[in-house]
């Protein structure tokens, strides 16, 4: 046992020595190795040399790079180091798959890879047309306050870009994000596109690429959703009848005094006519709210679809109203309006002779229960007729009723 002690601590000194040279030697070459490695974060996408009159689509805006470079060099590196880019100098319209070239403003540094190499990209004609401007708010106003229907300067702008992008495109978008303001504000917005998720579409061209935005602000209490009504006007082409009237959107968010509001249950649309239609009819009409009334959506149009289906013949006649369901404490001082248009389908012979008083609609006021005014549906059910005939449609789809004490 003591030889093998006297041979371990046998010029130890000088071991000791080794051990430290052979540790300083191991670090030197660590030191001096390089680093193969994917660079942190991605790199933005440029898009070079676009041939005149076309513009570029592609899914990809942002890549990943794998460098070598010692790790001196790996410290002195930022993504402004990097510059990824496209060259379509060569291209036409179509589509094409194409190399991703990155350059390094670092000397020593070396490029091994990209993710992606390559990436498709379509080349489409640019395109433009007008379309209007719609405000997109976001975040909250100050306590018990909410943004109001904002004002926008122009209402309409140009857009250019790709022809699949912008004949799809229906509204520019200035997003506006609130953050606690107590009084109305105005401001400068740049325009986006936005596609079905609500994400930006990139590549498009507005004119002009700003607009100026101004958002009254107004108490939570005078807020109130309600819905869209289509004003309409005229009868369809004889033999056809009205089966459904919708909306897109089907309500809106509005504001207006607080002795006002309560009464307010539908914004009308503009005139709808629909004289001699024969089948079902989508039309674009635009808000027309009451004195007073501010609609606080942005709804620059509302799609009408008004459905027909063809009938043996058709009448339309006028009729009032059988209260059912009433408290017996309560009275109907009042009804908007005071009657409504019934169509009847039927044989000829029937429909000939056929008046208002042989229409009976029925309302059910069971959900008025204290004084007050309520806006009543009314559908097809609610009508009854002598036998043989068929009720199509009635107008409007609803009624303002009020009760009072008697």
């Amino acid at each position: 046992m003591k030889k093998v002690i006297d041979v371990i601590f046998r010029n130890w000194k000088a071991k000791i020595v080794s051990i430290f040279l052979a540790l300083a030697l191991w670090m030197y070459v660590g030191i001096g190795q390089t680093r193969n490695a994917f660079f942190p974060g991605d790199m933005p996408l440029q898009i070079k040399n676009v041939p005149q009159g076309l513009v570029a689509v592609t899914d990809v805006d942002r890549i990943k790079v794998k460098v070598v470079a010692t790790p001196e060099l790996w410290k002195s590196l930022s993504s402004d180091s990097f510059a990824a880019y496209l060259d379509l100098g060569a291209y036409k319209a179509g589509t094409s798959e194409i190399k991703v070239t990155v350059t390094c403003n670092v000397s020593g540094v070396q490029v091994v890879e990209t993710d992606p190499a390559t990436i498709l990209v379509s080349l489409e004609p640019r395109t433009e047309k007008e379309i209007p401007v719609n405000a997109s708010i976001d975040g909250n106003a100050g306590e018990g306050l909410v943004a109001g229907n904002a004002q926008i300067a122009p209402t309409n702008v140009l857009v250019s870009g790709a022809k699949s992008v912008v004949e799809n495109l229906l509204v520019a978008t200035a997003k506006i994000t609130l953050s606690g303001q107590t009084a109305d504000f105005k401001q400068n917005v740049t325009l986006v596109g936005l596609d079905s998720k609500g994400q930006t579409i990139k590549n498009l061209d507005f004119s002009p690429s700003e607009v100026t935005v101004s958002v009254p602000v107004v108490k939570a209490s005078n807020v109130k959703t309600v819905g869209i009504k289509a004003n309409i006007q005229g009868l369809p082409l004889d033999g056809y009848w009205i089966s459904q009237i919708t909306t897109d959107p089907q309500t809106v968010t509005i504001t207006a005094s607080e002795a006002q509001i309560s009464k307010i249950n539908f914004v009308l649309t503009s005139e709808v006519n629909i004289s001699g239609i024969n089948k079902t009819t989508t039309v674009n009409a635009t808000l027309k709210p009451d004195s007073g009334m501010s609609v606080l959506d942005s709804v620059s149009q509302v799609k009408v679809t008004i459905s027909v289906s063809k009938s043996q013949a058709a009448k339309e006649v006028e009729t009032g109203y059988q209260w059912q369901n009433l408290p017996s404490n309560l009275k109907v001082t009042s009804v908007d309006p005071t009657s409504v248009k019934v169509v009847v389908n039927g044989p000829q012979d029937k429909l000939a002779n056929l008046t208002s008083a042989d229409i009976a609609l029925i309302v059910d006021l069971s959900v008025a229960q204290n004084p007050g005014t309520y806006s009543i549906d009314i559908s097809r059910s609610n009508i009854a007729g002598p036998a043989g005939v068929s009720i199509s449609s009635i107008v409007p789809s609803a009624i303002n009723v009020r009760v009072d004490t008697k």
